[in-house]
């Protein structure tokens, strides 16, 4: 992850060299909302798409390449009088991006059913923990307690 240096300035546009790759970055003003429009090594990736707070600006095939991200206080949009202050455009590298990916699930599959396990169900999906000890109390003070689904009734 690195911060990019943005100007107080309504339009702008500069070239950074990152992760060996060259990206024009031109960002606009119109009407209080900021777009940006990004080059990646000369080829076209995002134009004028609209800025907004914590989400990555490319949404396509080239965000392996890296992508790009404005940081701001209180998710307020993006706004050229707060740049270097209460907001940044930050740069996450390919590796960064892996790092943000979260594994898909593993499928439930006919291994995890057990048709003559306890009610509520009758089968364990991976994480699932059905020993957990559960603690009520009822209206008059008593207290029920579990560990294999079941509700005990204290007389």
């Amino acid at each position: 992850m690195q911060i990019i240096p943005l100007e107080s300035l309504p339009n702008q546009t500069f070239t950074v060299v990152l992760d060996s790759n060259q990206w024009v970055v031109t960002l606009k003003t119109t009407n209080g909302v900021i777009s940006v429009s990004l080059s990646l090594n000369n080829i076209d990736i995002v134009d004028n798409a609209r800025a907004v707070a914590n989400e990555l600006i490319i949404q396509s095939e080239y965000l392996e390449s890296g992508n790009f991200l404005f940081l701001t206080q209180n998710f307020d949009l993006p706004n050229y009088t707060q740049f270097g202050i209460t907001q940044s455009l930050i740069y996450l590298s390919a590796v960064d991006l892996a790092g943000l990916r979260v594994a898909p699930p593993s499928p439930i599959t006919a291994t995890d059913f057990n048709p003559i396990a306890p009610l509520p169900l009758r089968f364990s999906p991976s994480n699932y923990y059905n020993n957990e000890i559960f603690i009520i109390t009822t209206d008059s003070g008593d207290i029920i307690t579990t560990d294999s689904g079941a509700i005990l009734i204290l007389g």
